[in-house]
């Protein structure tokens, strides 16, 4: 017997050790009552005592964990993710509030929804309390305040975060932010290649997409998607997806995915940008079978922790499964108009040496992505304005025949190609020389 207690005794220590009882539920009854055995001339006889009843009583109690430190630009906004842990024995509902000191007075301190704990508030509506928390349960949240817009870079400001129990109010829990000024994080979203000339840089959202992919229903097709931070600090930014350019909503069309992926395929849902850097992102894009034909708009986002914020334009064209022809156009500069291309083909702006008197080389594929042979195919190019035919290296296509203007002149290049079975590619290319 005594070492069936030693046991019981050992594993309820352990039990303990390991985090593995809640404390008891408020309102829980008690109850305990004794006995006793004895011999007497009659035999062995058992007597009880009188039952003794304790209710549990509720103990408030709760934790939030460590804040954290963050950079930010003058007359920006900065966002502090928080959770609040009900580790009482009872249902409580804790007030939210904050103080703020320091060299630097944040303004404007709100706090937000967040329950998927993604750091960025679930909406617009501001909050003051958590409501009623169960044992045990967590709420989450965001809190946001503004750097006033003539802050001095080194300035600091620590913005203590409280949250107080409604049912004990000497109860509470802090969690304390430090904001440091610097020059902030400045973030541009580009499409295909980094930098201020690539496709889609700028600030604010594209009115036209940057591009569009063509795929089947069923069928991904990706984005590749390049973050470059132009500011002066490091900064993580949470990347997100939506059919809405306002992203008041980040809901997709029923049956959508995105997944974003690194550059090593692992898939992310945020990215750290170091200052003057930037971060390849592929956005991986499928529509549902049955999805009908038609182009979807996507605008994609990456918005960091201080507000800073930026959306691409993109689109998806759903196209019916057995006629799917996806045209990839790429260019490089020929400066000497040798026919030679003097860099790598890429969909890339060319932004140096392109001068007059130099040459262009363009290449076009076209590719059977569909599932039957596609018949009497045809692929078509025009000589750009402000250029003419260049025939150094004549007009060529890989299937088929083709027809081109005469040298120094401008018109249509066209390949016939005939037919294309799935999954051949056909390509075509030609030269234009810089009026």
């Amino acid at each position: 017997m005594k070492t069936r207690l030693k046991l019981v005794a050992a594993a309820a220590l352990l039990a303990a050790a390991n985090g593995a009882y809640a404390a008891t539920a408020a309102g829980t009854v008690i109850t305990n009552q004794a006995t006793a055995t004895y011999n007497d001339s009659t035999g062995t006889k058992t007597v009880q005592s009188n039952t003794v009843i304790t209710t549990v009583q509720q103990v408030a109690s709760l934790t939030m964990p460590a804040g954290t430190a963050k950079s930010a630009g003058a007359g920006t906004s900065v966002t502090y993710a928080h959770s609040v842990t009900n580790t009482g024995n009872g249902s409580d509902t804790f007030a939210l509030s904050q103080t703020n000191t320091g060299t630097l007075n944040m303004t404007g301190v709100v706090f937000y929804l967040d329950a998927n704990g993604d750091g960025v508030a679930d909406n617009a509506t501001p909050i003051t309390t958590t409501g009623p928390l169960a044992p045990g349960a967590t709420f989450r949240f965001v809190a946001v305040a503004t750097l006033p817009a003539g802050a001095t870079n080194g300035t600091t400001n620590a913005l203590t975060v409280r949250a107080t129990s409604g049912f004990n109010g000497s109860v509470n829990a802090t969690s304390i932010d430090t904001t440091t000024t610097s020059a902030g994080a400045v973030i541009d979203i580009t499409a295909n290649s980094a930098g201020a000339g690539a496709p889609g840089a700028g600030p604010g959202v594209e009115a036209a997409a940057v591009e569009t992919k063509t795929t089947t229903a069923g069928t991904m097709t990706s984005f590749v998607l390049f973050l470059n931070n132009t500011g002066g600090s490091p900064d993580t930014f949470s990347l997100a997806a939506s059919t809405d350019a306002t992203f008041g909503t980040t809901v997709l069309p029923s049956g959508w995915t995105v997944v974003f992926k690194d550059v090593n395929g692992a898939v992310i849902t945020n990215a750290t940008v170091a200052a003057g850097g930037n971060f390849r992102v592929t956005a991986e894009v499928t529509p549902p079978a049955g999805t009908a034909p038609g182009t979807t708009d996507l605008y994609f986002r990456a918005i960091s922790g201080t507000g800073v914020a930026d959306r691409i334009h993109e689109a998806v064209t759903v196209a019916a499964a057995d006629s799917l022809v996806e045209l990839v156009k790429t260019q490089a500069l020929d400066a000497n108009c040798d026919g030679v291309a003097d860099t790598a083909f890429s969909n890339a702006p060319i932004t140096t040496g392109a001068v007059p008197g130099a040459c262009i080389r363009y290449q076009i594929v076209g590719t059977n992505k569909g599932v039957t042979t596609i018949n009497l195919m045809v692929m078509n190019d025009t000589v750009p304005a402000n250029t003419t035919y260049h025939a150094g290296a004549p007009a060529n296509t890989l299937l088929g025949s083709i027809v081109a203007p005469l040298a120094g002149l401008i018109g249509n290049v066209s390949a016939t190609v005939g037919n294309l079975a799935p999954g051949q590619s056909n390509t075509m290319a030609f030269g234009v020389k810089i009026d």
